[in-house]
C-alpha cells in the first residue's frame, strides 16, 4: 500500500535523435526521463512508468526540432498511507529529530515528540539515545540499524518561484537566508515531499528491541 497509481496526460517531446525508435518506446523513455524520481505535488514521489495507455497525434512547433506526442499514462508513485507501518534505516540524526531512509527515499522524519518516552539528544555523541530501565540504546546512523515506524502524515512543499525583486534586493535576500541557515539547521532539510513518522508505540523503534 505504500505505492499508488496516478493517471497522467501530457504532451511528451520526442527529440530528433529518438524519432527512429518505435513511438511507444520513444515516448516511454521520455516519460521516464521527465517524471522518474520527481515529486508530484499532492501525489508523491514518482518511481517509474507503470503503463502507457494511449498515444495521440504528434505535433511540431516552429523553431522546435522535437515532435510533441500527446500521451495518457500511469505512473507508480510512492506515498505511504497514514497509519501504515514500515521499516527503514537510520539516515541522519539532528537535534530536531531523526531521519530515516527506505533506500530510494530518505525524507522520512521523526520529531522528538513522536519518539519513545525517555529519548534524549546527546550533544557529545550527536545522537538520539533512548534511556530505559534496561539501559541506554543509541539511535546511531553509522550502524545502519533497522527501525520500524508508523506513518503519521505526508507533507508537500510547493516549489518556490524565483524572486521578481531587483538584483540588489534579491542578493540581499539570499544573503539574509544564508545567514539565517547558518544559525539554525532546522531548515537544512526542506524536501518537496516529506513523510512524517512515529516510533512512540509498542512494537516500534529499533527492530532488534522486539526480536
Amino acid at each position: 500500500r505504500m505505492f499508488t497509481l496516478v493517471e497522467m496526460k501530457d504532451a511528451i517531446p520526442i527529440p530528433a535523435s529518438e524519432l527512429g525508435k518505435p513511438r511507444p518506446v520513444a515516448v516511454s523513455n521520455q516519460i521516464e526521463n521527465k517524471y522518474c524520481n520527481r515529486v508530484l505535488l499532492d501525489a508523491g514521489l514518482c518511481v517509474c512508468l507503470h503503463e502507457l495507455a494511449d498515444l495521440g497525434d504528434g505535433l511540431i512547433y516552429q523553431s522546435d526540432a522535437s515532435v510533441h506526442i500527446r500521451a495518457k499514462f500511469t505512473l507508480l508513485v510512492f506515498r505511504p498511507f497514514i497509519g501504515e507501518v514500515m521499516v527503514g534505516s537510520i539516515h541522519k540524526s539532528t537535534p530536531n529529530g531523526l531521519w530515516l531512509s527506505v533506500g530510494f527515499f530518505d525524507h522520512i522524519f521523526i520529531p522528538p515528540h513522536f519518539m519513545l518516552d525517555g529519548s534524549e539528544w546527546d550533544p557529545e555523541q550527536k545522537l538520539w539515545v533512548w534511556k530505559s530501565e534496561h539501559g541506554d540504546a543509541a539511535l546511531d546512523p553509522e550502524l545502519g540499524s533497522q527501525v520500524r515506524f508508523r506513518v503519521t502524515n505526508s507533507v508537500f512543499r510547493p516549489v518556490e518561484r524565483p524572486s521578481q525583486a531587483p538584483p540588489a534586493a534579491a542578493a540581499s535576500a539570499v544573503a539574509a537566508v544564508a545567514e539565517h541557515d547558518d544559525d539554525d539547521d532546522e531548515h537544512d532539510d526542506q524536501p518537496l515531499f516529506q513523510v512524517m513518522a512515529s516510533i512512540k508505540d509498542d512494537g516500534l523503534g529499533l527492530v532488534i528491541w522486539w526480536e
